[in-house]
């Protein structure tokens, strides 16, 4: 296996202007929406390893309360059968559909070096002529689980804010502790790589004590704006039957419980949907014209 600087590679692949898409589990990681879509893809599109990052220069195991950093483990009458360690890996997909293909991060949030674990994830894009990174998140929120989940944005340049607005994402307003991917996008900003974070809200009830570790809800908002973006062309159905079963089994909980139906229709009231719409992916001129068309053929009806 080649190394180069702290990334291990297993083939270097011939890609075309890719986009870098990074699923991060950590802090920002709610419902799962940024590994779990990032897995989604990579299972969807056959997606093939060819890099990773080692785990000992930047993670702690015995973080309290992070139970997703240890091992993954499974026992069975008494002999070990599994020991799975976390990993930092990077996927590859060559896209029919477009111009650029696509690589996709799976990794895990830094414990230590920050600034260089997210170096050497800039440097492979540097490296492969990434035309754009999309770092991908999740925020647990007080979301009525029978609504949309929002999403909303931070990005490099004011460029890019503007055209993530046709996405249907609200722009990001917040001042506090910060994220490892704005620590990621500050880098990025300095070396003027274009860089969108994107964060879904995740349902959450902490009154019912109601954490829903994997939120197809929140995972289906980011996969039906990247579907666009990155013109992947899926089909995502199974996502739709998978986010339709998890509504129908909160009504059900919601149906026996009185104070928590209560509960959801307030929040309902006071939460403002917006649904996703694809925007129209055509130019300006091309808009006026079709825009032409459509009005001399009402005249002519």
């Amino acid at each position: 296996m080649a190394k180069q600087s702290n990334l291990q590679f297993t083939e270097k692949p011939e890609l075309r202007r890719p986009y870098l898409v990074c699923g991060i589990n950590g802090w920002v990681d709610g419902g799962e929406a940024a590994t779990g879509t990032t897995q989604y893809l990579v299972k969807k599109l056959r997606a093939q390893k060819f890099a990773e990052m080692p785990l000992d220069r930047y993670h702690v195991f015995q973080v309290p309360g992070q139970l997703s950093l240890r091992p993954q483990i499974k026992i069975e009458d008494g002999l070990l059968k599994e020991h799975v360690m976390p990993r930092n890996e990077f996927f590859y997909w060559v896209s029919p559909h477009s111009d650029h293909d696509l690589i996709l991060y799976l990794g895990t949030e830094p414990n230590t070096n920050w600034e260089e674990y997210s170096e050497n994830i800039l440097n492979l894009a540097a490296e492969f002529g990434v035309a754009r990174i999309y770092v991908l998140g999740g925020v647990l929120d007080k979301t009525p689980h029978t609504k949309e989940a929002g999403v909303f944005c931070a990005c490099s340049s004011k460029e890019l804010r503007q055209e993530m607005l046709k996405y249907t994402m609200q722009s990001s307003n917040y001042e506090g502790p910060g994220s490892y991917s704005i620590t990621m996008l500050s880098l990025a900003q300095k070396r003027k790589m274009p860089f969108v974070s994107i964060i879904a809200r995740a349902t959450y009830y902490p009154e019912y004590n109601v954490v829903i570790p994997r939120n197809p809800k929140a995972i289906r908002a980011v996969v039906l704006r990247l579907n666009d973006l990155l013109h992947l062309n899926l089909d995502i159905s199974d996502l739709d039957q998978e986010a339709e079963e998890l509504e129908v089994k909160l009504n059900f909980m919601a149906s026996h419980n009185p104070e928590f139906q209560a509960y959801i229709e307030e929040l309902e009231k006071e939460y403002v949907e917006v649904k996703y719409e694809a925007p129209l992916d055509i130019t300006a001129n091309e808009a006026v014209q079709l825009a032409e068309e459509f009005l001399k053929e009402s005249g002519e009806e």
